[in-house]
Parts: C-alpha cells; structure tokens; sequence
C-alpha cells in the first residue's frame, strides 16, 4: 500500500514552454530542442520527484505560472517548491 505523496506538482505546459524557450529567445535550434525533449526531462523529473515523496505531473491545460503545487499544508508546499528550486532546468538537463 503506498502512501498519498506529500505533495503533487503539476507542470502547465503551454506556460512552461513559453518561458522555456523566452530564456533562449525563441531560437529555432532552442524551439526543436525543447520539443524534442520535454518528455524525457518530464520523466526525469518525475524519477527524482518519487524518489522524495512527490508526485509530479504535466497538463496541456493554461495555467496561471509554468507549474502548481498541492499539497495538504502550506509548509509542505514550501518544502516541494524549494526541492523543484533545486533541480536541473531542462536546458541545464539536455545531454
């Protein structure tokens, strides 16, 4: 029996993509790249998200930041928002 996670994470991809790719000035090597991509660096993510006790997820839907977090406290929000400060942006990701 698993436990529910101490916080779930939701990526909204349309704003995530957007920001993503302002950083790289919209670059056409930059748009193939993160296309390309996202996926995996998702997976990735949610690898490492697991491993802490969270759950990590993407939706297609708008969102009103590049991702939110629900979680039962407002402690436990902060924890999960500190752990995502920590890693890797998917062009720092990028073999």
């Amino acid at each position: 029996m698993s436990s529910a996670p101490r916080a779930t994470i939701t990526f909204h991809l349309p704003q995530h993509r957007e920001v993503a790719l302002t950083i790289e000035h919209h670059q056409r090597v930059a748009v193939e790249a993160y296309d390309d991509n996202i996926s995996a660096y998702l997976r990735f993510l949610e690898g490492e998200a697991r491993k802490v006790g969270y759950e990590l997820n993407s939706t297609a839907a708008d969102g009103a930041s590049v991702y939110s977090i629900d979680a039962a406290t407002h402690d436990l929000k902060i924890a999960a928002h500190d752990w995502l400060d920590t890693q890797p942006d998917i062009w720092n990701w990028i073999p």
